[in-house]
Formats: C-alpha cells, sequence, structure tokens
C-alpha cells in the first residue's frame, strides 16, 4: 500500500497537482486577455458559419437536403477555420512559456527548485495547453448549431475536435522542445514557424497533387479527387477524409496492405490522433535531457576536449576568424548573423536546396511525361508551378515577417535597446538599417523560387516543344517578391516597435499580413474572372496572383469562354506595364511605414523604458 501511495502521489504531482500547471491555471485564468481570446476566436468562427451557411441560417434552401448539403458545406469550412487556428494559437502559446520564464531571468531560478524536469516540461506545456483546449470546446456550441440544420453527424464534430485538439498537442510539444532545447526567444519562433509552414504546405500540395492520392480509394466530392496517402500525417488531409471531401476506403480493401498501414488507410484520421499524442510523449521525453542543459554550458566536455586536441586549441580558447562589417553595421549584423545563428543558416541552404530540387524534378516529368504530364501539353504543368511559386512565397512571407517581429523586441529583451540608444546612431539609421539587413536576409529565400523558374525558362529555349511559362517570368518573380518581402519586413518591424513582448508582435504581425494576403488572394481571384485585360491591369497588385500572372499567363483568360492569341499578347504588354507599377507601389507604401516609424521611433522607445 506505501508503494501505491507513493507512486499515486508521484502522478499526482507530476500533472494534476503539477505546481507550475496550478499557477499558471488559477492565476493567468484571470487575465482579460484570455477572455479576449475567446471572444475573437468565437467570433471567428460564427462569422464563418454567418457567411458560408447563410442560405441555410435564412431558409432558402430549396429542400431538406439541399439544407443539408449546405449544412455540411458550412461544417468543413469552420472545421477549416479552427483547425487553422489550432496550428498555430498553441505554438504561441507554449512557445510564451519559455519567453516568459527567460524575459523574467526566472528560468535558471526555476532548475534550482526541487521540481523535476519532467515536471517543468509538462506544467509548461499542459498549463498552456488548458487554454488551447478550453477555447477548443468554447466552440462546440457553434457545431451543435450546424449540426441542426442537418448532413453533420455528432461523431463528425468530436473527430473534428480531436483532430484540432491532437494538431495543437503536437505543435505546442514541438514549440516547447524547440524552447527547453534553444532557451531562445528569436530561435524558437523561427525554427518553428518556418518549420510547420513549409511541412503544411508542401505536404498538403503532395497529398493533393495526382501521384499523393491513394488509387484504392473512392472518388472524392470536393477539389481533391481522392484521399491521400499521406492524410495519417497531416491534420487538413485527414479534415478532408472526416468531413467526406475524400472518403478513405474500405477495410476489407486495404487488407493486403498488412498492419498497421491497413488501419491507417481505412482510418486516416484516428491514426492522426494517435500518430500526434504518439509524437508529443516522444517531443516531451526528448525536451527532458534540454532542461538542465543550458546549465551546464561553460564547462568542459570530453568531446570539446577531444575537439580542441585536434585542433590545437587550449581549453576555453574561443578563436573566430575576422569578419568584414557593411558601412551600416545594423544593417550587417541583422543579415549575416541572423541568418547563421540557431541553424539558420542551415535551415535556409536546406530550404534553397530543397525548392530548387523540387522545381527540377518537376522539369523532368515535364518533358519527360511523368506524372500524367506531356511536353506537348504545358497546360497540364502551368498549374502545378504555379502552385509550388505560391507554397515558396508563402513560406518566405511566413519567415520574413516573423523574423522582423522580432527585431526590436530582441533588444528590449536581451537589455541592450538602452546600450544602442547611447551611440551616435539616429532612429533612422537604425531603422534603414534593419530594413536592408531584413531585405538582403530574405534575397536568398527568394532565390530559391528564383532559381524554379529560371530552370523552366531555360528549358523552354533549349526544347522544341511549347513553352510552360514566360521569359518575363525570371525577372518579374524576383522583383515582386522582394517588393513583397520589403513591406511585410517594415510591418513586421512597425509590430516589434509597438509591442513589448516578442510573442504579441509574432501574433500581430502573422495575423495582419495573413489577413491581407488573404483578402488580396480572394480580390484578385474575382478580378481574374473579368476577362485578360482586367487580370493583366489588376492581378500585379494581388501577391499570389502577380506570380500567377507571370508563370501561367493563359490564366488570365481562364473566366472568358473564348480568347482569342492576340487577346493574350495584349494582355501581356499590359502585364509587363503594371508589373513595375506594382512594385513601385510595394515600395512607396514601405517607405510610407518606414518614415512614419522614424517620426514616432524616440517616443515609443521612451514611452516602453518608462
Amino acid at each position: 500500500m506505501s508503494l501505491l501511495h507513493d507512486l499515486g502521489l508521484w502522478f499526482w504531482r507530476l500533472l494534476p497537482g503539477n505546481p507550475i500547471l496550478v499557477r499558471v491555471v488559477s492565476a493567468a485564468g484571470k487575465r482579460s486577455r484570455h477572455h479576449w481570446a475567446r471572444v475573437v476566436y468565437l467570433v471567428t468562427l460564427f462569422a464563418v458559419m454567418l457567411i458560408f451557411g447563410n442560405n441555410a441560417l435564412s431558409g432558402q434552401a430549396a429542400s431538406l437536403g439541399e439544407l443539408a448539403k449546405q449544412s455540411t458545406q458550412t461544417f468543413f469550412y469552420v472545421s477549416l477555420v479552427q483547425l487553422f487556428l489550432m496550428s498555430f494559437i498553441a505554438p504561441v502559446f507554449c512557445a510564451s512559456a519559455i519567453t516568459q520564464e527567460k524575459d523574467a531571468n526566472t528560468f535558471h531560478i526555476l532548475l534550482t527548485t526541487p521540481l523535476s524536469s519532467a515536471q517543468i516540461v509538462l506544467g509548461m506545456l499542459f498549463s498552456r495547453m488548458y487554454f488551447v483546449w478550453v477555447l477548443l470546446l468554447s466552440g462546440l456550441p457553434i457545431f451543435c448549431i450546424i449540426m441542426i440544420f442537418g448532413g453533420v453527424t455528432l461523431a463528425e464534430i468530436w473527430q473534428s475536435l480531436l483532430l484540432a485538439a491532437a494538431t495543437g498537442l503536437a505543435t505546442g510539444a514541438l514549440a516547447i522542445l524547440i524552447g527547453i532545447a534553444k532557451v531562445g526567444t528569436r530561435r524558437t519562433i523561427f525554427s518553428f514557424f518556418l518549420g510547420l509552414a513549409a511541412y503544411l504546405l508542401a505536404v498538403f500540395a503532395i497529398g493533393a497533387s495526382p501521384w499523393g492520392q491513394f488509387p484504392d480509394a473512392p472518388a472524392g466530392t470536393g477539389t481533391v479527387a481522392r484521399m491521400s496517402w499521406l492524410a495519417p500525417v497531416h491534420p487538413f488531409l485527414s479534415l478532408l477524409v472526416v468531413t467526406g471531401k475524400t472518403p478513405a476506403p474500405d477495410p476489407a480493401v486495404v487488407a493486403a496492405y498488412g498492419w498497421p498501414w491497413r488501419a491507417m488507410l481505412a482510418s486516416p484520421h484516428i491514426a492522426y490522433v494517435w500518430i500526434m499524442v504518439l509524437g508529443s510523449l516522444v517531443m516531451v521525453v526528448a525536451s527532458l535531457f534540454f532542461v538542465r542543459r543550458g546549465a551546464k554550458e561553460g564547462e568542459s566536455t570530453l568531446l570539446g576536449r577531444a575537439k580542441g586536441v585536434i585542433t590545437r586549441q587550449a581549453p576555453g580558447e574561443r578563436r573566430q576568424r575576422p569578419r568584414r562589417v557593411w558601412n551600416n553595421p545594423i544593417a550587417w549584423r541583422e543579415a549575416k548573423t541572423r541568418g547563421s545563428a540557431g541553424g539558420r543558416s542551415a535551415l535556409r541552404w536546406f530550404f534553397i536546396a530543397g525548392a530548387a530540387g523540387v522545381g527540377f524534378v518537376l522539369l523532368l516529368a515535364h518533358h519527360n511525361g511523368w506524372w500524367g504530364l506531356n511536353p506537348n501539353a504545358p497546360a497540364l504543368t502551368r498549374p502545378v508551378l504555379t502552385r509550388l511559386i505560391w507554397i515558396e512565397l508563402a513560406v518566405v512571407l511566413l519567415v520574413v515577417t516573423n523574423t522582423a517581429a522580432t527585431t526590436l523586441t530582441r533588444e528590449r529583451e536581451s537589455q541592450t535597446m538602452e546600450l544602442l540608444l547611447t551611440t551616435p546612431l539616429t532612429s533612422k539609421y537604425i531603422l534603414k538599417g534593419m530594413l536592408h539587413g531584413l531585405v538582403s536576409f530574405a534575397v536568398p529565400l527568394v532565390a530559391a523560387p528564383t532559381i524554379t523558374v529560371l530552370m523552366f525558362v531555360l528549358g523552354d529555349l533549349f526544347s522544341r516543344s511549347a513553352p510552360v511559362t514566360t521569359p518575363e517570368a525570371a525577372l518579374g518573380v524576383p522583383l515582386l517578391m522582394l517588393a513583397f518581402c520589403a513591406l511585410a519586413a517594415i510591418f513586421g518591424l512597425y509590430c516589434s516597435l509597438q509591442a513589448k513582448k516578442t510573442v504579441q508582435a509574432v501574433m500581430w504581425s502573422t495575423g495582419v499580413v495573413t489577413a491581407a494576403v488573404a483578402v488580396l488572394f480572394g480580390c484578385g481571384s474575382a478580378l481574374l474572372g473579368g476577362g485578360p485585360i482586367v487580370g493583366a491591369a489588376l492581378s500585379p497588385f494581388m501577391p499570389f496572383q502577380a506570380l500567377q500572372s507571370l508563370v501561367d499567363y493563359e490564366s488570365l483568360g481562364s473566366a472568358t469562354l473564348q480568347v482569342s492569341p492576340g487577346e493574350l499578347t495584349q494582355a501581356r504588354v499590359i502585364r509587363a506595364i503594371t508589373t513595375p507599377l506594382s512594385v513601385a507601389v510595394y515600395v512607396a507604401l514601405t517607405a510610407v511605414i518606414y518614415n512614419t516609424m522614424i517620426r514616432s521611433f524616440d517616443m515609443t522607445v521612451r514611452r516602453q523604458s518608462a
């Protein structure tokens, strides 16, 4: 009995009675910002329900079957928005668990307490996941309202909530792992957002493509033809299965694949939940090995001593090669040190090499007729190339925005802002250097889609088949992307100037940039329906449609029944004029925000320091 009592007490202190969990839940739950977070979350879901379920709610459906069909469609979009929000809200909350301790300089004090490493990790993770899961459950009444109109079952609602909860747990555990392993605000946010965005976009693109679909699955009802074999490892592909967009195959059809593949293919959404839970457990266990590693950073190790013998370096001696600093040291630091710290250089070159490799494989597939492509039918390759460039643009914008949002908050958190202000550098010099450095930091990232487009342009020159893209795309794509990145960078800097904490700056900048891009994407999609002339004149001002008009110029006339070659030629001429104009407009908007920041820099910094 004594053993059972001690074991139960150990489990109780590990999680339910965890001091960190109790402290955060009891104290932070009374803060008004958490109540406002729930209000914003519910208002967002409710607005999505009103937009897509307007006909059902107003009683304009022609029949009960039509009402149920509209209700099913509304459930899909609400679930999609909920899953997207959980993918980013959970890690932001969990990342703040590390940053709050780091900002208050209490993380090392926490290590001196009797708390074990498991208590520290689980307390930080589940104290934040408590708010995330409560946020998730608060949206349950909205799903119940949708269920009243038919077409949606209670099982589908719970499966959608489980997908979102498992996604939040996995991304939160990942943020905790990176935060504890790096113990740094900037590296945590950069590594997480880059990896998560690349994974979600790339895997979904592969899963939605013809070679990513499972041939034994029944035909779907949405834009994706069949269920993807990647559905068990991707949240949005699993959601398509839950909502019936891509039905899962019958268990008898996949019985020959053996365990566990038959279970994963027959129920990919259940497999996804289990994989995320087990993956979270693995990441929690891995975090335990890094909790107290930071306290030993000054001590010599066997590996370090062996390295010193090989390099003939004395113990404790540190050598670094001299660096050539630019005329503006602020710009040099932002472009060079931020790109190499915390493994960023490796991630950046991995992104460039991966994007160029995927583009080269797509080029080979086009000319060799792989995966249903045909060198004599470039119209099949253009949409794939366009979506690849879109994915790379989304990743670059996300990385640049988040990197810029941590620029000034980093100075405050590391307590170097006052030191920077004591130098002869003026506010204009500081902001100019930061913007210059951030744009220079984005240049290698922009090189990835540029290399992809350039490979297709060169392939068209040496090929006898019809061209896939246009020669002007090799020049227009990097110019437009740099203009978009400059505006995203200056807005991230603005949020970093106004916010006191890194997490707040990242949330504001990411949310506003995402919303602006989404609105412009919707406007651009509607403008393409006005014909090739209207599309060529206005699409360069919409980020995604701007690249689409360069890469897939025939899409400018996709909304019309008949478009003559002369109209397409005229549209290309108009686009060649409006593309530089679009670059000038984005540069002008960047200059406006930049001048605004210069005027308010000193006042804002002094107010925050007071």
